[in-house]
């Protein structure tokens, strides 16, 4: 017995077909699970969560990949953005 699955879906940043096992899929779903959150969430995500005393309880995504790579997944999100924007 065979499956037949599809592995394509479609961006909403370029607006055709791209492979789900792609990274650029990967990126865009990660974008569009952290608009979906809060910016109090956001913020945690981007930046880390703190106690009430500002000691770091865990790191965010700056300290984990750095800088250039949160910088890069804010850009991704302002391209999402946009391109919801322009739908409408």
């Amino acid at each position: 017995m065979t499956y037949s699955r599809e592995t394509t879906a479609i961006s909403e940043i370029i607006g055709e077909p791209v492979n789900t096992w792609s990274e650029e899929w990967q990126r865009e779903c990660e974008a569009r699970a952290i608009l979906k959150m809060s910016k109090a969430q956001r913020d945690e995500f981007f930046n880390g969560k703190k106690d009430e005393n500002g000691k770091l309880l865990e790191r965010g995504i700056v300290a984990l990949r750095g800088a250039n790579s949160a910088e890069d997944l804010r850009s991704l999100m302002q391209q999402l953005l946009d391109a919801r924007a322009t739908k409408r």
